[in-house]
């Protein structure tokens, strides 16, 4: 059975002969009443001090369990970002190669393109020195057998 401060206070006792004297034990039942009222008083206030102090315990574990999660899933996503840009980076630099090897292959072939129009066009001029050389000798030739052609010096040919 649990006691209270007004358990105390209205505690009566009965009278004996040679018994202790009623004030008395009145004005220290009254003193013990309010000792044990304050007591009682101090252990509820830290009692809900405890409760508080346990309920700001949780809310900051709460807290610490919610940033080292946010920070977990900030490592998470700092390292996909990681790889996507990877990956990213590995296909520029795939699309740049195809992008030279195409180039490159345009250029051979534009090379070879301009070689063959250079042999092309050395053959041509081979061929128009001859025809002009041919042509040059076919008029020197007339020039030496025709008619009356006995008053001037034979022409001198350049080789």
């Amino acid at each position: 059975m649990k006691i209270t401060p007004l358990d105390i206070q209205q505690q009566q006792f009965r009278v004996r002969f040679r018994g202790f004297d009623m004030v008395e034990v009145d004005n220290f039942l009254d003193l013990a009443a309010n000792e044990f009222e304050e007591l009682l008083r101090e252990n509820n206030r830290l009692k809900e001090e405890d409760r508080q102090k346990a309920e700001k315990i949780q809310q900051l574990e709460r807290s610490e369990r919610d940033l080292h999660n946010a920070l977990i899933s900030a490592q998470q996503i700092c390292e996909e970002m990681k790889n996507q840009a990877r990956k990213e980076g590995e296909l520029i630099i795939e699309e740049a190669k195809g992008n030279a090897r195409k180039i490159l292959q345009t250029a051979q072939g534009q090379a070879m393109q301009i070689e063959t129009e250079i042999t092309q066009l050395q053959r041509q001029r081979a061929e128009f020195e001859a025809s002009l050389k041919s042509i040059l000798e076919m008029h020197l030739s007339l020039l030496e057998n025709r008619p009356g052609n006995q008053n001037f010096p034979p022409p001198v040919r350049a080789e």
